[in-house]
């Protein structure tokens, strides 16, 4: 390499302010603990600036393009002219016949004469569901250890014991069929930038006094990107959330969804509009994307009391003064269930009139 570990970091404290944390050092946000803009971040978006107006950069795009005119490559450096993010180039070379979906990342330092490949993949697994999902007018989410025979008619259903998940995988180690496109690009960033490759032994040390969101940054960061935990394996699996089709449920099951969901559609109607006040603008007009409920496929009396109890009306409009009539009503039923088995034929009746009577969309245009 050209440069000792010294010098890089060196490079790196010009344009990164020591002893400063935050969620991006490659972009200084400023506010009251932050104070004024430091002069290595004046110095980076500057560079910043001026690398986008490199020819070499939009010359060199278009020389990979022309050779390879079958794979997609996708500038991800648009924002440079406006002086935001990174210290590098960045583009990737689509893969499209790979079976995991495989997309080629290079990125061009422009604070110093380096440049990293690696290789970005979607590898498709099968896994247990973490849990499960009901749209019953609002979103029902049940824990996988809840599922049985009270609450879906065929437990036995494969559908129900494994589920596709994605898992994203980073790797310096190429395949061989990415091989010859990646030498080809690289030949050609050498040549138009005179760059080497930074190896991760050396791009993964950590920079003493920068911080990137809660963790120490490492050369990667400060020279190229912050968008990849650079220094971290990949995350396990996730297992993905099945959704239920409620024609698969147990007659005895969509009882008490009808009761939970009548419960949940009074505690909207009387805290929608106290919500509304926190939400940012662009969301207020779509809240139903909020209002979600949890449960293990039984009611629980004196959890469903205590929740009545604590609902309270944020205003007096015929809305909410019509939600606490109903809250008394399902109370009181609520209240003469001795909560043993399923929902008694009558609270269940009153829930079915309720919802019939006001349908979750009445409630959220009143609202907006």
């Amino acid at each position: 390499m050209k440069h000792t570990i010294g010098q890089l970091l060196e490079i790196v404290y010009r344009y990164h302010p020591r002893g400063i944390g935050g969620p991006d050092p490659h972009q200084f946000w400023q506010d009251d603990s932050h104070g004024e803009q430091t002069e290595e971040h004046a110095r980076l978006v500057a560079a910043r600036i001026q690398a986008s107006k490199d020819e070499r950069w939009h010359a060199m795009r278009r020389r990979i393009s022309e050779r390879f005119p079958d794979l997609p490559l996708m500038n991800r450096s648009l924002h440079l002219p406006a002086g935001i993010y990174d210290a590098c180039y960045s583009f990737t070379v689509d893969l499209p016949n790979a079976p995991d979906r495989r997309t080629l990342w290079f990125h061009v330092s422009f604070l110093a004469p380096y440049y990293v490949v690696y290789s970005y993949r979607m590898i498709d697994l099968v896994r247990p569901p973490v849990g499960f999902v009901v749209p019953y007018g609002i979103n029902f989410s049940i824990p996988r250890s809840a599922l049985g025979p009270d609450l879906v008619l065929n437990p036995d259903d494969e559908r129900l014991h494994s589920a596709n998940v994605t898992r994203h995988e980073l790797t310096f180690d190429l395949a061989p069929d990415e091989r010859p496109c990646a030498t080809w690009i690289a030949h050609e960033i050498e040549s138009t930038f005179g760059s080497e490759p930074m190896p991760p032994e050396v791009g993964t040390t950590l920079v003493p006094d920068v911080v990137v969101g809660m963790r120490g940054a490492t050369l990667y960061d400060c020279l190229f990107t912050i968008d990849r935990r650079w220094v971290e394996p990949s995350p396990p699996e996730r297992g993905a959330v099945v959704t239920l089709d409620p024609s698969s449920l147990t007659e005895r099951f969509i009882t008490v969804l009808t009761v939970l969901r009548a419960h949940h559609q009074i505690r909207l109607t009387l805290t929608l509009p106290n919500l509304l006040q926190k939400m940012p603008e662009p969301y207020r007009k779509s809240p139903a994307v909020y209002w979600s409920a949890s449960t293990d496929g039984f009611l629980h009396r004196d959890k469903m009391l205590a929740e009545l109890a604590n609902m309270r009306a944020h205003d007096e409009s015929p809305e909410t003064l019509r939600a606490m009539a109903a809250k008394r009503e399902l109370e009181a039923l609520v209240a003469s269930w001795d909560g043993h088995g399923e929902p008694p034929a009558a609270m269940v009746a009153w829930a079915s009139r309720f919802l019939a009577s006001w349908p979750l969309d009445s409630v959220l245009e009143a609202s907006s």
